[in-house]
């Protein structure tokens, strides 16, 4: 259990291709900029400022997993969308520790 009584679970960078393998969608919450650099294939771009606005372009139906540059941030959001009845994972180390392919 995590702050505001949110609970959702924290994995790592080296998880990330399991759970997506898995049905898990990825949602990036860096800003246009730093996503347009470099991103995990297939992920969705809601930046944390806007994601209050945009949560309905994500499926409930599917684990979210949160990811922003260093694992900061992506606690914020993950308490943001388990509030609002969404099952999410929380990418501890950010894209700093994703060492996978990336797409432009």
């Amino acid at each position: 259990m995590f702050g505001f009584g949110a609970k959702y679970e924290n994995i790592t960078a080296a998880e990330i291709e399991k759970e997506m393998d898995q049905g898990a969608i990825i949602l990036d919450i860096r800003n246009d900029q730093a996503f347009a650099s470099g991103h995990i294939k297939e992920a969705i771009n809601i930046p944390i400022r806007n994601l209050p606005f945009n949560m309905s372009k994500l499926d409930k139906d599917k684990t979210v997993l949160v990811i922003c540059y260093v694992g900061g941030s992506s606690r914020t959001a993950a308490n943001i969308l388990t509030k609002a009845g969404y099952t999410v994972k929380n990418v501890v180390g950010g894209m700093e520790s994703y060492n996978g392919p990336l797409v432009k």
